[in-house]
């Protein structure tokens, strides 16, 4: 663990794993942490740092309220760390700050990984729960909700995993910090219904980035709706996009070892040239593979096949 000093005195923490030239660089989601993304980690064979993004984990709450603000942050802390090229993965909360932060460094990003990312797209349960009256219910429940392990467990099981039981060191982070995770998580969810609603959002234009980038959903996301892929087409017209089947919002739980192989490619294929096609009227291509459940939509309108 490493804790770097921003410039308004907040602490800012994240966790290393290996040393050397383009890293992978992770940021969570929701009332995850850095801590969350250790078993990836130790599996990637590039050096990985993974941030705990403020109000969660060990770092600092932030004042911004907002996903540029977050991506600000971990653009400090980067600049910090003298890390000049990197591959960046974000989940969820955390895809919305990476697609904000390529946005900010285009440059030192050499390839990028989302995963269910929000900001691509009006998410209803995150707006459902800013509602004045519901958000001061939110916040009163929330401490005794996040410190009961059967309470957590439920949560995941039916909003996050798709039936899979989450792992006991994951319900043990939530409940053990469930009085901090409070503000982090308002101020999140905030900066999500914003990213969402706002004139200039990621899905209503391009992102100016040419790197490669590979984006997952599952088919069975709850928070996320997979619809909003066509927002990630929209932002990055070049990006490779997977549909995962039987796969609700947490790859890392569901489907590990296609995470971690995704990853890896991702990692690799920062040191190629990305090569340009002339895109095809309806689906530029479709590779299926009914052994694992994985469908890869590379088209400019990708669609859900069932798998039967």
């Amino acid at each position: 663990m490493q804790s770097l000093g921003l410039v308004d005195g907040r602490q800012l923490s994240l966790r290393r794993w290996g040393d050397g030239p383009q890293p992978v660089v992770i940021l969570h989601g929701l009332l995850d942490s850095a801590e969350g993304w250790t078993r990836l980690a130790e599996g990637i064979s590039a050096p990985c740092i993974a941030v705990d993004l403020p109000g969660f984990g060990h770092s600092d709450p932030s004042p911004h309220g907002s996903i540029s603000g977050y991506a600000r942050d971990v653009a400090d802390a980067l600049e910090m760390l003298g890390i000049e090229r990197f591959t960046l993965v974000g989940h969820s909360l955390g895809g919305a700050v990476a697609a904000a932060l390529v946005e900010l460094i285009p440059s030192r990003v050499s390839s990028l990984v989302l995963l269910a990312p929000a900001g691509f797209g009006r998410i209803p349960l995150a707006e459902a729960a800013s509602l004045p009256g519901v958000r001061n219910l939110v916040q009163a429940s929330l401490p005794l909700v996040l410190s009961s392990r059967r309470a957590v467990t439920a949560g995941f099981v039916k909003m996050v995993t798709n039936g899979e039981t989450p792992e006991q060191d994951v319900v043990e982070r939530v409940t053990k910090r469930a009085g901090d995770l409070v503000a982090g998580a308002r101020e999140g969810t905030r900066a999500v219904v914003k990213a969402g609603r706002r004139a200039d959002a990621f899905h209503r234009r391009r992102i100016a980035y040419d790197g490669p980038v590979f984006a997952v959903w599952g088919d069975h996301d709850r928070l996320v709706p997979v619809a909003h892929r066509h927002g990630v087409k929209r932002a990055f017209p070049h990006a490779r996009i997977q549909v995962w089947y039987g796969v609700g919002h947490h790859p890392l739980t569901e489907r590990f070892d296609d995470l971690l192989t995704l990853v890896t490619n991702a990692s690799t294929a920062a040191h190629r040239p990305v090569r340009r096609k002339a895109a095809k009227p309806v689906m530029a291509a479709m590779t299926a593979s009914n052994n694992n459940g994985v469908i890869t939509l590379a088209g400019e309108r990708p669609r859900i096949h069932s798998s039967a």
